[in-house]
């Protein structure tokens, strides 16, 4: 608990220094200048998310509300994410943590305020290729004075098929505990480079990330999809077989990296890109 609360108070001092340097007005906007490594997302003109890096590494996101994901590296390996609130919260600091449990298996727990304690868990397996082909919700515990227990038990997995060749997430099925298949999602892409293709993340990272935000249409979490082509449909069908489809029009710069990107489910918003 005394490295958590470490880690957190860490990222909290880092992710202000970087708002005071960074994101106070478009002004200060510092560009990294590379195609794929984006610099900051804006709507009507106003930065919404600017982003940090160490080095090549990728340090986290800072929102203008002064909320903040900072990405953890222990011997350059990636180990956690931090979540600072905004400004104006006090209570909601949060935290992912994600360890190497076999060859090919990783476990994920995350939590935070005001339920310290508790954590949920995820694990992602891959294949033999290092591509994440499961990710199961395995339940969630509680730390007491008399160590771990589980207060709920998995009741939730998903497959995953990637493209071997481009490693996109072409399809993802989520089933209960019984195998009944709950809701199957379809992604479709462009031929243009991705938005973040120049960001390197580890697939089993990505693999959790999808499954947790599969039910996000917001670019600033779907703008991962991007790190080989550029996300254009996600289509939804439940065991009903009702379905449903989200789009993404993208603009290219010369070089033909995205510099915009429309929602059919946003309101009358474009978000553009700043590399």
């Amino acid at each position: 608990m005394n490295k958590l609360l470490s880690t957190i108070s860490s990222a909290i001092l880092l992710m202000a220094g970087l708002c005071l340097s960074s994101c106070s007005d478009n002004d200060d906007i510092k560009l990294t200048g590379i195609d794929g490594r984006p610099s900051v997302l804006l709507s009507n003109g106003q930065v919404t998310a600017s982003f940090a890096y160490s080095g090549n590494q990728f340090a986290g996101i800072q929102y203008p509300d002064g909320q903040a994901a900072h990405f953890n590296y222990e011997d350059g390996e990636f180990v956690s994410i931090s979540y600072t609130p905004p400004k104006d919260v006090a209570d909601g600091h949060a935290w992912v943590h994600f360890a190497k449990t076999g060859d090919k298996t990783y476990k994920v727990s995350h939590g935070g305020e005001p339920s310290m304690d508790i954590d949920y868990r995820e694990e992602v397996a891959l294949d033999a290729n290092g591509l994440p082909i499961k990710v199961s919700f395995t339940g969630i515990f509680q730390q007491g004075a008399n160590g771990e227990k589980q207060i709920k038990e998995g009741d939730r997995y998903a497959f995953l098929t990637f493209d071997p060749a481009t490693r996109q997430l072409l399809r993802q099925e989520i089933y209960d505990n019984e195998s009944n298949l709950l809701v199957k999602y379809t992604y479709e892409y462009d031929n243009a480079s991705g938005s973040i293709s120049h960001l390197e993340f580890p697939m089993w990272f990505l693999g959790w990330w999808y499954y947790n935000h599969v039910y996000s249409y917001d670019f600033k979490n779907v703008q991962f999809l991007n790190h080989h082509h550029n996300i254009t449909k996600i289509t939804s069908e439940n065991s009903e077989r009702n379905r449903s489809s989200v789009t993404y029009t993208y603009k290219y710069n010369k070089n033909n990296f995205p510099v915009s990107v429309f929602c059919d489910k946003w309101e009358d918003e474009e978000v553009g890109i700043r590399y």
